[in-house]
């Protein structure tokens, strides 16, 4: 058997007049979405002396980490403690496993204990059979169709300490008062009979 090299040489011709058509037709579901929404509740148990007011439960940062891949993501509480995320998938995520951690940063704030949950959440996105993806979620181990995470702090102010004095402090300004009006007369009576 002998085997020969033969050059070989093609050429095309094009014309600019035909139109290129896109015949690729996504598979059922692929750009079909669903997403998971992760509601946050934040907390605030003040103990602070009387006349004093505590913090409201705004301007707390939550973390919400993909754990295959570090990514963060980062939610602020509002005016009544709340905050929301939602995140995407659509139909080419299906069969696919996702993981999550959502805590709170402590940002150390002053007189704030930060509440040290960490919550974990499992999705995993299978189609059903409309072909639309279709997210299943497990809270902490355990099958959930909502993620409402609750989170709690405490702002502890110390009371003043107590000095051990029980009096009334105008009582006392009073009594100085007149002690200072009779030191007056007396200096004046000493300088008139000089």
């Amino acid at each position: 058997v002998v085997a020969a090299a033969v050059p070989l040489t093609l050429s095309f011709v094009f014309d600019n007049t035909d139109q290129v058509v896109n015949t690729f037709v996504p598979p059922p579901g692929l750009n079909n979405e669903t997403a998971l929404k992760v509601d946050i509740v934040k907390t605030v148990i003040n103990t602070v002396p009387e006349g004093q007011e505590g913090i409201g439960p705004d301007g707390f940062t939550f973390v919400v980490e993909e754990v295959a891949t570090g990514k963060k993501m980062q939610v602020v509480s509002d005016f009544q403690g709340k905050a929301s995320l939602s995140i995407p998938y659509t139909g080419a995520d299906a069969g696919m496993h996702f993981c999550y951690n959502v805590y709170e940063l402590n940002q150390g704030a002053e007189n704030v204990t930060y509440s040290e949950i960490v919550y974990e959440i499992q999705v995993n996105i299978d189609m059903n059979d409309q072909d639309k993806p279709v997210a299943k979620v497990l809270l902490d181990g355990k099958e959930t169709t909502s993620c409402t995470l609750k989170f709690e702090n405490l702002y502890t102010v110390a009371e003043p300490p107590d000095t051990g004095d029980a009096g009334h402090v105008a009582v006392y300004m009073a009594v100085m008062v007149l002690c200072a009006a009779g030191l007056m007369l007396v200096l004046r009576k000493r300088k008139t009979a000089e």
